[in-house]
């Protein structure tokens, strides 16, 4: 079983921005409910929906305006992270010319205390939902500095109404 996904997108917009929009910990998960939380190492918050369920996050570790890392169950909504339930999502950003380069990378699949095919439908879920996420993460670092929005992709938005 494939274990890891990785994305890359670039962005124009300043690393200032993109690293604002980053390390919103927990930036990805629709929720109906933003909760601000400092994106230090401990760090938790909750995102949550009535369509995709409850998901704690965690900060895991922060090394400023370069990379971020994150803990969550996303095969596991509602239950609290434990080893067995978490993947690791991390984000590696970098300049690159006049536009700033993310690379996501969500591992762990293979370890959840899960099935094969309940792993496997986490590994491609969560690989399209990534796709969704970074394409928006690119639309909302590329807009105005003004006018940032929900923070929630249009995925995230449909589902909310």
């Amino acid at each position: 079983m494939e274990d890891r996904i990785e994305q890359e997108v670039m962005i124009s917009a300043s690393l200032d921005r993109v690293w604002h929009l980053v390390t919103r910990p927990g930036w990805w998960v629709p929720s109906d409910v933003e909760e601000q939380v400092e994106p230090a190492a401990g760090a938790r918050t909750v995102r949550e929906s009535a369509k995709w369920g409850r998901f704690v996050v965690e900060v895991v570790r922060v090394e400023p305006q370069t990379y971020a890392s994150f803990r969550w169950a996303s095969a596991f909504p509602g239950e609290d992270l434990a080893p067995g339930k978490t993947t690791l999502v991390e984000f590696f950003v970098k300049p690159v010319a006049d536009a700033v380069s993310v690379t996501v990378v969500e591992s762990g699949f293979a370890g959840l205390d899960a099935g094969e095919a309940e792993r496997k439908a986490a590994f491609e879920g969560n690989t399209s939902g990534w796709q969704e996420e970074m394409a928006s993460l690119k639309e909302r670092s590329e807009r105005s500095e003004g006018s940032e929005g929900s923070g929630r992709s249009e995925r995230g938005a449909a589902e909310a109404e």
